[in-house]
């Protein structure tokens, strides 16, 4: 049994435009079959920083795993309560929503700091033994979290956003 935590892109950084773009949702199906496969090779938790985008949609696939695959767990690894204070309605519903069917949820920091993120991209990485990154280079927090999983030793798996 093996833990694998997710990093990727915010919609903002991503190729396409909106979910309902075919870009969008061969990557959706792409960060599926990757979370099936490392199921099936034995990873049985998985942890989300649960951010609008990548993380979002990696923790849903894990969701619909849970359902064929019972002993599967998901950890939403949060920053800090205030996370989503500033999106859409839709997206503070669809982010409540997931947080409702997760296993664990761990929030870094009590309240937003200028490094909680920061600090709950580290946690993903230590906690991990396998780190699935959708990522293609782009400077940011994603390639800082692949640099540190790197540094650490931790495999990545990276996956291209198209």
């Amino acid at each position: 049994m093996y833990r694998v935590s997710f990093t990727g892109y915010r919609p903002d950084k991503l190729p396409f435009f909106g979910e309902d773009d075919p870009l969008c949702t061969e990557l959706k199906r792409s960060i599926a079959d990757n979370i099936v496969r490392l199921a099936e090779d034995g990873a049985r938790e998985f942890y989300s920083g649960m951010a609008l985008g990548v993380d979002t949609w990696c923790a849903e696939a894990v969701l619909e795993l849970k359902k064929h695959c019972p002993d599967v767990r998901l950890t939403a690894m949060i920053p800090c309560p205030q996370q989503c204070d500033k999106w859409s309605v839709q997206q503070k519903r669809r982010y409540q929503e997931i947080l409702t069917q997760c296993d664990q949820t761990i929030c870094i920091s009590p309240s937003y700091t200028s490094d909680c993120m920061h600090r709950r991209n580290r946690a993903l990485v230590d906690i991990c033994d396998v780190l699935v990154a959708v990522f293609d280079g782009q400077s940011g927090g994603t390639k800082y979290t692949v640099e540190y999983a790197q540094k650490k030793g931790r495999k990545v798996l990276i996956m291209p956003p198209v």
